[in-house]
């Protein structure tokens, strides 16, 4: 594995929530006006864990550095967050095989984690059904 593309990969999560909290993430879609609250993500690297926390408001998420006790947690290494942000994998997937533990409102963290992008080789079960029939 190259040096270099471990150094741009140190950061997906970061640049994620920086861009969820500039506005360049759209949010409307998947966080309906309901869905109220803060999740904090821990992300674990080395010795040391960065803190992120993202609240959740009339359809935009607010992000900070430091926040209120939030309604659920996510923790989990560096390496798991990043391929959450880039789509390598999903919430569900890092959740089943516990690289990513939540704590707290799992309802909250599951609409969170649709603003994370899907993994490129997902398909719409109706798209992938349409393919199948154009094929025969």
């Amino acid at each position: 594995m190259d040096g270099g593309w471990e150094v741009a990969m140190a950061h997906v999560i970061d640049e994620f929530l920086e861009r969820l909290g500039r506005g360049e993430i759209p949010t409307a879609e998947f966080l309906p006006p309901a869905v109220r609250g803060t999740v904090r993500l821990d992300v674990e690297s080395d010795k040391r864990t960065d803190q992120w926390f993202v609240t959740m408001q009339k359809g935009k998420a607010r992000v900070a550095r430091a926040g209120k006790e939030p309604e659920a947690v996510m923790r989990g290494s560096r390496p798991a967050f990043d391929r959450l942000a880039s789509g390598e994998e999903t919430f569900v997937s890092l959740l089943f095989r516990n690289d990513i533990i939540v704590e707290g409102n799992i309802q909250l963290v599951d609409r969170f984690s649709r603003l994370f992008p899907s993994p490129r080789s997902a398909h719409h079960p109706r798209e992938f059904a349409r393919k199948e029939r154009r094929k025969t």
